[in-house]
């Protein structure tokens, strides 16, 4: 009896094997999978594919769209598949160099960023940096999307060689570049408003753009060297509070400029022949910046065409800059007002705050 009742036992363990050897025979790995797939789709992802990775493509549930333009690509790692179709749409190359590029930098950039990032450097601009590095700061990171209006460069972030695609001259407004070339650009739609802004800045002393002239719009990376230097010379300890390292300068982004006044203090004498004593000669002591008229001006009119003094006095606590009445943001006519009347700086305002 028990020699029967073990042959059963043992015939029901080996039908058992069989069926569940059947049925893994016939077991559809993709059958979970929510997309449909063609006979070829599926022998392709069958073929590449392992039990785990066909996991992970069902669980995330990876459209076929997205990964099947480089499964058969040198180096195709389904965990990075939507970086590939971000980049790879975003700034066209190679699939073959788009899933290298991916493979090697995907930890020094963040997924939410990425179509920012490559909208706005180029494959070869990245690489440099991600090996390179800025050459001033260590661990800097790369501004995702230097042409956000609202932008700030905080520590240890960098433009690095950035350029705005949408740069204009406004050399037809008064100028005298601090760089070596005499032209001067902006974005392009900072240009109408400064225009505005020029005009009606005549009502100063009744002098075109109230006797003022632009001396910097947009800075490139290799024009802020020398000007870095020169700060260094001029201001020693105190740089910072006054200028940055190249990379780190706002006017690099193209919405900023620095005007000054055409006209330096004037001394007044009175008339008098040869014989008139030295003690007669009077001099009329200069405005500081803060008491120049175009200055005064400035801070009580400028964000009626979008524009805020960008370092305003007692403010360095918070914009880390040392009062400087003549360099103003363009910023957009809202934000303006707003940062106007409730005495802000841009450090501390969002896009919500005129939404």
């Amino acid at each position: 009896m028990k020699v029967k009742r073990t042959i059963f036992v043992l015939s029901l363990i080996v039908l058992f094997v069989f069926c569940l050897w059947k049925m893994n025979e016939h077991y559809d790995e993709l059958a979970r999978y929510p997309y449909e797939l063609t006979d070829e789709q599926r022998n392709l992802v069958l073929e590449h594919f392992d039990t785990e990775e066909i996991n992970y493509l069902v669980t995330q549930k990876i459209e076929p769209k997205e990964f099947l333009p480089y499964i058969t690509t040198e180096g195709f790692e389904l965990t990075n598949t939507l970086w590939y179709d971000t980049a790879y749409h975003t700034r066209k190359e190679s699939k073959s160099y788009v899933v290298s590029f991916i493979n090697k930098y995907r930890q020094q950039m963040e997924y939410g960023t990425l179509k920012d990032m490559l909208s706005n450097y180029s494959y070869n601009v990245l690489t440099r940096f991600f090996d390179e590095g800025d050459g001033f700061e260590d661990d800097a990171r790369l501004i995702a999307d230097p042409k956000d209006i609202l932008t700030t460069i905080g520590d240890k972030e960098t433009l690095y060689i950035y350029e705005p695609n949408d740069l204009v001259s406004i050399n037809d407004l008064p100028h005298d570049s601090i760089t070596n070339s005499n032209d001067v650009t902006i974005r392009k739609e900072v240009v109408k408003p400064l225009h505005e802004l020029a005009k009606a800045a005549k009502e100063i002393n009744q002098k075109t753009f109230g006797d003022m002239e632009i001396v910097a719009g947009y800075l490139s990376y290799e024009d802020q060297f020398p000007l870095y230097d020169k700060a260094l010379t001029k201001y020693k300890d105190e740089v910072f509070s006054y200028w940055d390292y190249p990379g780190r300068n706002e006017y690099q982004l193209g919405y900023t400029i620095q005007l000054k006044p055409k006209e330096k203090a004037k001394t007044n004498k009175k008339d008098k022949d040869k014989n008139t004593s030295s003690k007669d000669t009077k001099t009329t002591k200069a405005p500081s910046e803060e008491e120049q008229e175009q200055a005064i001006w400035l801070k009580d009119n400028a964000y009626k065409y979008g524009f805020i003094v960008r370092y305003p006095k007692q403010a360095d606590d918070v914009t880390k800059k040392k009062y400087q009445p003549y360099t103003l943001r363009y910023v957009g006519k809202d934000l303006a007002k707003y940062m106007h009347d409730n005495n802000k700086v841009l450090e501390e305002v969002n896009a919500d705050d005129v939404s």
